[in-house]
């Protein structure tokens, strides 16, 4: 049996494989996260991997300095997020984050990842958000006894956080916290809907959405991966929230799509994005690749038509059982030629094709820009030779692929509701 550090520091070490040279790194703050910058700095130090890291707080970049890993200011968007969490919720990865005192910045660097994860010990798993830690609440100092006073009257019996000389607690953004109780049976995501039309409500504790996968270090030694919704693993999970706070909704009936194009135009992101707006269910064709065919193209190998053809099969399952179920769906696959959508369609005349086009330099810069990916960049000529556009015929949806994911779910979603 570890102790809890020891199941710390093994999550930690294992989160830290996650990182790549040439990566953007967000860091967290806290105990844990202490164990990921030692696991980080002895693979920089062993391995040579040339990183970057913004830090949520203080404490948290001058460690990592200590250490060797070089810190910069946030001003660019991250690869990777890695943050303890007070507790985790079993089976949706909703956090509460902020004892610490970092709340704030946490959320900023979270939101800023493409990926965001959390490292934490078997204890911090919950069955609900508030079962045994406060919701932190950081409020503005101006009109804090105000503030707090609204607080207690939503019934969340905040007590203002002191610090060792007993004086309030300030954050590293000159604020001070109170820590809430979430009362049994309130529903977390109004309570933060709730305190966020408050005003002196800075940031609360509350992370609802795009936590991407847990690393949990257990008892018995063993790390194990909780992972988030196909959102969060996809990173979009903050741009779908986005997009319906204003007012992006959902088409009904619920469409089916299937989102197309050469490797890099987007296919992934946009294709979750859709599927988290129009609240219909998403898959990504590249997980349905067996084993063989990925490492083909990790060769550097392109795919032949009896690589491709369980693969298509499998696509085609998928629509005709959302299909069936009246579902509705959206489905990721490049469906370069007439061929392969004519096979995945079958009869299935209300699949819509969301064409995503884009120049060869938008992708090239794309490819050069992507780490871990299995698709190598020498295979986008294959699959531009190999692309036959949508024929006049076909139910699509054509986009430029060099809008901002935003823009282009937006019209997708214009064109669709035009059309229903």
């Amino acid at each position: 049996m570890t102790d809890t550090d020891t199941q710390k520091r093994n999550a930690a070490t294992e989160a830290a494989k996650l990182v790549y040279s040439g990566m953007h790194v967000g860091l967290g703050t806290g105990s844990t996260v202490a164990h990921f910058l030692t696991a980080l700095a002895a693979r920089i130090a062993a391995e040579g991997l040339s990183i970057s890291c913004a830090a949520t707080s203080h404490a948290t970049g001058q460690r990592a300095r200590e250490l060797g890993i070089p810190v910069i200011d946030l001003a660019q968007p991250l690869d990777l997020a890695v943050d303890g969490a007070d507790e985790i919720e079993f089976g949706s990865l909703r956090l509460i984050k902020g004892l610490g005192g970092a709340l704030l910045r946490e959320k900023v660097v979270a939101q800023s990842a493409h990926r965001f994860v959390v490292i934490a010990d078997q204890g911090k798993l919950v069955g609900r958000l508030g079962a045994h830690v406060k919701l932190p609440v950081e409020l503005a100092n101006f009109g804090a006894e105000r503030t707090f006073g609204r607080l207690t009257a939503l019934g969340l019996e905040p007590a203002f956080r002191m610090a060792a000389d007993g004086t309030r607690f300030v954050t590293d953004n000159g604020n001070v916290i109170a820590d809430c109780r979430l009362p049994a049976g309130r529903d977390a995501a109004a309570v933060g809907a709730a305190l966020k039309t408050m005003a002196g409500v800075v940031e609360t504790g509350l992370f609802l959405e795009g936590c991407a996968a847990a690393f949990v270090g257990f008892a018995d030694g063993t790390v194990r991966t909780f992972e988030g919704d196909c959102f969060a693993r996809a990173g979009v999970a903050g741009e779908i929230a986005t997009l319906r706070a204003l007012g992006v909704a959902p088409v009904f009936p619920k469409p089916l799509l299937a989102v197309m194009g050469v490797t890099a135009s987007g296919k992934s992101t946009i294709g979750a994005m859709l599927a988290g707006c129009l609240d219909i269910p998403f898959v990504d064709g590249d997980d349905l690749h067996s084993e063989a065919n990925r490492a083909k193209m990790h060769a550097g190998h392109p795919l032949d038509d009896n690589d491709r053809m369980p693969w298509l099969h499998r696509i085609a399952s998928q629509i005709r059982a959302w299909r069936q179920a009246s579902s509705g769906g959206v489905i990721v696959s490049s469906l370069l030629t007439r061929q392969y959508r004519d096979l995945v369609r079958g009869d299935c005349t209300e699949l819509v094709l969301v064409n995503l086009q884009g120049s060869r330099a938008v992708l090239e810069a794309r490819i050069a820009a992507r780490r871990g990916h299995f698709m190598p960049s020498r295979l986008l000529d294959s699959q531009i030779a190999l692309l036959e556009p949508p024929g006049s015929d076909e139910a699509v949806i054509t986009v430029d692929t060099g809008m901002t994911p935003t823009a282009i779910v937006e019209a997708v979603i214009d064109r669709l509701a035009a059309h229903t």
